[in-house]
């Protein structure tokens, strides 16, 4: 049976994404971009964006969908299955294993479809599909979905055309935490029409893995200086954050202490600062982080995994690893506010509440809300936290290829506990000896001068 999508579907499409990965997206920057465009000769669909976010080229990703099945590939290929291809700049920690970063590879397949919708689902059966060369690709033997998890369950994505708006909107969900979240949102973004599809020739051909006719070498950018068109964004989340539109300069205590050695905006859309100072003599991370505030009960969070980004699969059983990337498992978290003081908590679900744990070890910790934003502070060895408190793990350090963070921001409730942060929190690989091989200079924060 062919696949065929609405005539509708095909366009170029701008919008501002509420939910995704590294956080909420402002509108004053360039707007996310995706296309939906057919080979003229094939009939397949190709699925098109250039990931720039907040100013800064993170990568690209290319979706490929059959129109007819092909049982001359390895396993076959049904008609709607659809062949994710993409680089993304730092989001794998590849060099132990290639020197670079490869394209990454994946397989949906065809759940679900109406005349306004299609709805695709990860194939997790299909390790061992097609022959990978390891030196450019790197497939999913090890990949960033919830360990043991099942096709939908893993990650689905729904793309839904609006004929009365003529406006698209493509979710894209993750697993979730078992009694408290079905799944979680890793994109979500409602997009505008911003002009027609990208022509293709029959030189752009569908084939196993990444292999495309140069997809997996250049990407194309579909979108050449047309005009924005503005996307809607309703406010979400806890009321104060929807006052966040305005980016604001950095802020610090006055104080003896000398400023920090580096400090970045990691996310512009809820102004979050990280800000931090090595102190390698004693393996000690001193770090601040920040946001506007509210009131005292406003709490800002940042989660450490030594082993997020590891592709060793022992990490697996102890809540770490490359599987646990696009959710929280495995976070020694650090939160505060000044209605409630500083935490430590520790985060075994995929998606969920953390519980509170003494793993990590903080110290000179305090918080305090100055100019209106909240800052907490505190110092924490290289190597703590759950893998080494628990599992003896002595290379579980942050100094390392294979750490990463998650952050977030919310309001305490009524009770004294994190309310959930909603769409303002994201994920980041800090390399925190040497910030600025991955970390753009546009996200540096704006100083106070002679600070």
């Amino acid at each position: 049976m062919a696949f065929s999508l609405p005539e509708t579907f095909l366009g170029i499409w701008e919008g501002t994404p509420t939910f995704s990965m590294l956080g909420p997206w402002t509108q004053q920057d360039k707007p996310f971009q995706f296309s939906i465009s057919q080979i003229p000769t094939s009939l397949d669909y190709v699925f098109e964006n250039e990931l720039n976010f907040e100013g800064v080229d993170m990568g690209w990703q290319r979706f490929y969908v059959a129109a007819n099945d092909d049982s001359t590939t390895d396993n076959g290929i049904l008609a709607g299955d659809l062949h994710y291809c993409g680089w993304l700049d730092d989001f794998t920690a590849t060099s132990q294993l290639t020197g670079a970063n490869p394209p990454r590879y994946n397989r949906f397949n065809l759940e679900s479809q109406t005349e306004a919708s299609a709805t695709f689902c990860y194939d997790s059966d299909d390790i061992g599909a097609f022959e990978m060369d390891i030196n450019r690709f790197v497939h999913l033997n090890m990949n960033p979905f919830m360990s043991g998890c099942s096709r939908c369950d893993c990650a689905n994505w729904t793309i839904t055309h609006n004929e009365e708006t003529d406006t698209l909107t493509s979710l894209l969900q993750m697993s979730g935490g078992e009694g408290h979240h079905t799944h979680s949102k890793h994109l979500l973004v409602e997009l505008a029409r911003a002009g027609p599809p990208p022509i293709h020739d029959e030189s752009l051909v569908y084939g196993p893995g990444c292999d495309f006719s140069g997809k997996d070498s250049q990407p194309v950018n579909p979108v050449n200086d047309v005009d924005v068109v503005e996307a809607k964004r309703s406010s979400t989340g806890c009321p104060f954050l929807s006052q966040r539109s305005k980016a604001q300069k950095s802020q610090f205590k006055q104080a003896s202490s000398p400023p920090p050695s580096h400090c970045y905006v990691i996310n512009k859309a809820t102004d979050y600062h990280l800000s931090w100072t090595l102190d390698e003599t004693s393996s000690v991370l001193n770090v601040t982080v920040s946001a506007p505030a509210e009131s005292a009960s406003t709490w800002v969070a940042i989660g450490f995994r030594p082993k997020g980004r590891s592709y060793d699969e022992s990490y697996t059983e102890k809540l770490s690893s490359k599987h646990t990337n696009f959710g929280m498992q495995g976070a020694d978290i650090v939160a505060g506010s000044v209605s409630n003081g500083v935490r430590t908590l520790f985060a075994e679900l995929y998606t969920g509440p953390p519980i509170a744990s003494t793993d990590l070890e903080i110290s000179e910790e305090s918080v305090n809300v100055i100019n209106q934003r909240v800052e907490l502070s505190f110092s924490r060895p290289f190597l703590s936290g759950n893998l080494f408190k628990v599992y003896k793990d002595n290379d579980a350090s942050i100094i390392s290829s294979d750490s990463d963070i998650i952050w977030a921001i919310g309001s305490d409730d009524d009770a004294g506990s994190c309310s959930y942060h909603d769409e303002n929190r994201g994920y980041r690989f800090i390399d925190w000896q040497d910030p600025e091989s991955h970390l753009d200079d546009s996200m540096k924060c704006l100083r106070k001068k002679g600070f």
